[in-house]
Parts: C-alpha cells; sequence; structure tokens
C-alpha cells in the first residue's frame, strides 16, 4: 500500500500495488483450479504468488523482473510438480468410471472379433465399440467387463 498525493494535496492510499496485483492474481488462478479441468492453472497461481512476496520484499522492483520471475517459476512447478499434484486435484477416476459398466449386459449389433475393436454393442442406448477375447456374434448377450475411451471390453453371457 502506497500514500499518494491527489492534485488537491489530500493523501491517497494507493491500493493497487503490483504485490496487491500478483497475490490477487495468484488466489483467483488457485481458486479457479478447482473449477477448470487440468491441473495446470494451480502452478501460474503458486508463480504469481512467489512473485507478489519478492515484489513485496523488494526484490523485483520491474516489471521485466517480475514477468520472468512468473513465467520461470510458474513454469518450473508445472513440469516439476503435476504429476504429483494432479493426484491431488483429481483423484483416481478412472475405477469410478469402469463401475458404471461393468457387471451389465449389452447386445451385440456386429460380429465381435477379438483384437480389431470392430464389433458393436448396443448399451443402454448408445452403439459402442466393442472388443472380446473370443468371436462373438451378432444377437448375442455380453458382459461388460471393463471400458477403454469409447471401446467397451466384454465377455459372452452364458
Amino acid at each position: 500500500m502506497q500514500c499518494l498525493s491527489n492534485s488537491k494535496g489530500v493523501l491517497v492510499l494507493n491500493w493497487l500495488t503490483p504485490e496487491l496485483i500478483w497475490f490477487s492474481c495468484g488466489v483467483v488462478l488457485i481458486f479457479l483450479e478447482f473449477v477448470v479441468p487440468g491441473v495446470i492453472l494451480v502452478f501460474f497461481g503458486a508463480g504469481a504468488v512467489l512473485t507478489s512476496i519478492l515484489v513485496w520484499m523488494g526484490i523485483l522492483p520491474g516489471a521485466t523482473g517480475q514477468l520472468v520471475v512468473f513465467a520461470v517459476s510458474s513454469l518450473a512447478l508445472l513440469f516439476g510438480l503435476r504429476k504429483y499434484a494432479s493426484r491431488f486435484f483429481r483423484g483416481d477416476s478412472t475405477e469410478q468410471q469402469d463401475d458404471e459398466y461393468t457387471g451389465k449386459i449389452a447386445r451385440v449389433v456386429k460380429d465381435i472379433v477379438p483384437g480389431t475393436s470392430e464389433g458393436k454393442v448396443f448399451f443402454e442406448g448408445t452403439y459402442w465399440r466393442a472388443d472380446s477375447s473370443v468371436r462373438i456374434l451378432s444377437g448375442s448377450s455380453v458382459l461388460i467387463k471393463g471400458k477403454s475411451n469409447i471401446t467397451l471390453f466384454v465377455e459372452p453371457v452364458n
């Protein structure tokens, strides 16, 4: 916070200091990480907070130095810690997605040939690619064992 005089000689507190701007931007970016997927914004937020601390300490008086420290620290944190931080922000959602489909029955609408992913099943109103370890003919019922992207892994129902 700086004290400035306006044109009438009255002292005015200037709240828009570089350290407060950097800190505010950093906090906003960190909170946005919880809304925007990707585990990226938190590192830019941390870089902005670090920059604000260095500006507040008087180590970075110029805008060029501030921008360089912000960019370098943000990218260093991003590439150095993203792998570890993504566990905290994302969790393990793969199992939860598979549980929606695993154990349910689908109907084969195009023959499934092992290893080709060109077979098709109809499941809950949608046509899905399907793969299996055995050949399954169209019209058969199958049990869903798992999912990877847009392919369901199935086995015949006996």
